[in-house]
């Protein structure tokens, strides 16, 4: 899997390589390791990286996430194409996964109705959690998958019922 990521003014490209027991990723073909040691909360973590320590804060703000490590602030523009593909999609009726990932967190249920731009799901993928949105109105027909349940990329996690459904 590949994302594209930009950080003051410079673009890259992050693959990950291996996501267990340790992330293993390239970015722009340079390996690094990543491990996290522990949780202080949701936005702080004790990570290693390549062998070194390191304390993090970070604080997802829409497609930005603010990153303070190292006693340096940085921000990191990331490119949600899933989000940004159900949003554009009036129309569909499956929400699939663009990454995999896990079920972290469930904001609706099956049979109730949302609106366009309604959180669905709560997902996390690369240590990143990502709100799923309702593409548009409607009700949810399924929803796919229950919390802490992992996913494949391309999988379905929610169905809406089609738009021509009369009930």
């Amino acid at each position: 899997m590949s994302i594209k990521l930009s950080t003051m003014g410079q673009s890259y490209e992050l693959e990950i390589r291996a996501r267990r027991p340790s992330l293993v990723c390239a970015i722009d073909s340079r390996e690094v390791t990543i491990a996290e040691a522990h949780a202080l909360s949701d936005e702080c973590n004790f990570i290693t990286v390549d062998g070194q320590h390191f304390q993090v804060w970070r604080v997802l703000d829409g497609d930005t996430v603010w990153v303070h490590i190292g006693g340096r602030v940085f921000t990191v523009d990331v490119s949600n194409d899933m989000a940004q593909s159900n949003l554009n999609d009036e129309s569909g009726n499956e929400i699939r996964s663009d990454m995999p990932g896990m079920v972290v967190e469930i904001h609706t249920s099956e049979g109730a109705t949302v609106a366009p731009g309604d959180a669905i799901l709560t997902i996390e993928s690369m240590k990143m959690q990502i709100i799923v949105h309702a593409p548009r109105a409607g009700k949810i027909d399924r929803i796919h998958f229950q919390t802490n349940t992992a996913f494949e990329k391309g999988a379905v996690l929610v169905s809406l019922e089609s738009s021509t459904d009369k009930n």
